[in-house]
């Protein structure tokens, strides 16, 4: 169920990007981060504390063009 929320999560943040992008004035630049990784089952852990793993230590960053 928590791997589910997580992907849901997901697809939703991914299914208003291109809204965003239709708000913005032309040439915005936007940038997608964060503070820490997730864990997506990894070992069968899910979330991102208080386990020490490699992956919560991964930073990720989406860069590039919508369209």
């Amino acid at each position: 169920e928590l791997r589910q929320r997580q992907v849901r999560a997901v697809r939703h943040l991914d299914s208003v990007m291109e809204e965003l992008f239709d708000l913005v004035p032309k040439n915005t630049f936007i940038t997608v981060t964060s503070d820490h990784g997730e864990l997506f089952g990894e070992e069968g852990y899910f979330g991102h504390g208080p386990i020490q793993h490699d992956k919560v230590f991964e930073v990720p960053f989406v860069e590039g063009k919508l369209r």
